[in-house]
């Protein structure tokens, strides 16, 4: 049986631009261990990383992301702070907002949620499914 290799260009998804992601995490280690996770150059593109609320909506304001990655605790202001403000932004692309947090009390996914979180992943337990659902979300361009 031959096989026959399947060329980057062939990908689906290969004639568009780079989806663009904002990643608001306060810990060093965890902002280089998403962006190893994520960053695929010419297809995802980690365009900011912010560890306070006033930094993540900043970025946010000048990046346009497709996609923003937030930790609930921040060096200053909160991730639900950011998932408050970004989704009362009028106008632009509605970005995928997915909260990657230690703090998994069933009151806090419900309160990210009605702040506008689309998914609410256990840091510790889910932390490659920010892959999988980055991915998704390339598909669906």
């Amino acid at each position: 049986m031959h096989v026959v290799p399947v060329a980057d260009d062939d990908r689906p998804d290969s004639a568009l631009p780079p989806l663009r992601v904002l990643l608001v995490e306060d810990l060093p280690r965890v902002q280089l261990m998403l962006r190893e996770l994520i960053e695929e150059p010419g297809r995802f593109d980690v365009v900011g990383v912010a560890d306070s609320e006033e930094q993540a909506v900043s970025t946010f304001d000048g990046t346009q992301p497709d996609v923003v990655v937030v930790d609930l605790n921040l060096r200053a202001g909160t991730g639900m702070g950011v998932l408050q403000r970004i989704r009362q932004r009028k106008g632009g692309q509605r970005p995928l907002l997915i909260v990657l947090t230690n703090h998994t009390l069933p009151v806090l996914r419900h309160a990210c949620e009605r702040a506008g979180a689309d998914h609410f992943l256990d840091k510790s337990r889910e932390f490659a499914q920010v892959r999988v659902l980055i991915e998704a979300r390339a598909q669906q361009r």
